[in-house]
């Protein structure tokens, strides 16, 4: 059975919200990044009440789309952890701000150098070294992103929106400490996953595009809704008026968080925005257009993202 929610700022505390900002990866989707019924209806249903859905995820738009619709998410996105804001459906960047690039292809040797297999992203292409092709596409095969081999850093085009260092468990820590302190002052390090280091420029975070995107929208903090479980999340949830994390989050993350929800394993982010939508129907006033049985018929693709 799934475990409830912990509340650790009281339910009458907790402010109203008309924005729900939302991580992708071990957030709304399990650790085998697999979207669960339960999470795509739950989400869904912020229809109802009139809440907009953002995805605001270290992923390319590429994977961003693999479950955008069946989320129910609006066509704004924050994407590469904030380094890009725009439409998805046409691609069209509302906002945007690049690692510079001879800082990336110094970034790129440095995660080479102490083992890592760095990805080079531009909006629609990955750029990887043909040594870690293999590690690379493991990577691509979930987010479903175009991946490109070069012989030399060099060949990477343009400037990239980030880096993406995947290194072997037992060796994140040491990498997310040695390269934040090579890179200090000049590159964003944070971990994103159990694997997985993102390189993005100062100017990039997740807090940054939330208030950006709540500010086009003319909303406070204090009326945005954000959940999310890694360290790239961590200035987001400070930020936002209410913070929502998942029990499998970081134990810093879970500290900070007004609501845990269970394991994203277990769905529970369902819980958390089922709470969400009773409690805004409750506060709101709102008559919605559409009904929990129109939401049904629209079942949500519960394969791989």
């Amino acid at each position: 059975m799934m475990s409830s929610l912990c509340f650790q700022t009281p339910q009458s505390g907790l402010p109203k919200s008309r924005l729900f900002i939302c991580d992708v990866d071990r957030t709304l989707l399990t650790h085998d990044h697999v979207l669960l019924p339960q999470v795509a209806s739950a989400a869904r249903s912020l229809q109802i009440v009139g809440v907009p859905l953002v995805l605001a995820s270290a992923r390319s738009p590429t994977g961003v789309s693999r479950i955008h619709a069946d989320v129910g998410a609006d066509d704004t996105v924050c994407c590469f952890n904030g380094a890009w804001i725009g439409k998805l459906s046409s691609r069209e960047t509302v906002k945007e701000s690049r690692l510079n690039r001879a800082m990336g292809l110094e970034a790129m040797i440095a995660i080479h150098k102490i083992g890592g297999s760095p990805i080079w992203f531009t909006l629609d292409c990955g750029f990887v070294l043909e040594s870690d092709e293999a590690v690379a596409r493991r990577r691509t095969d979930v987010t479903g992103d175009n991946l490109q081999c070069i012989d030399r850093p060099d060949q990477a085009p343009e400037a990239p929106f980030k880096l993406l260092g995947t290194f072997p468990a037992a060796r994140i820590g040491d990498a997310v400490s040695q390269l934040s302190a090579q890179f200090s002052g000049y590159i964003t390090v944070a971990q994103s996953g159990p694997n997985l280091v993102e390189f993005v420029s100062l100017e990039t975070r997740k807090d940054i595009a939330a208030a950006f995107i709540a500010g086009e929208l003319g909303l406070s903090a204090t009326e945005v809704a954000a959940a999310g479980d890694s360290d790239n999340d961590l200035h987001m949830l400070n930020w936002a008026g209410l913070a929502v994390t998942v029990a499998n989050a970081k134990p810093h993350i879970r500290e900070i968080a007004d609501i845990i929800a269970p394991s994203c394993d277990e769905g529970g982010l369902a819980l958390a925005l089922d709470w969400f939508v009773t409690k805004q129907s409750e506060a709101l006033d709102v008559r919605p257009s559409l009904t929990e049985e129109d939401l049904q018929k629209k079942p949500a693709n519960a394969g791989n993202s």
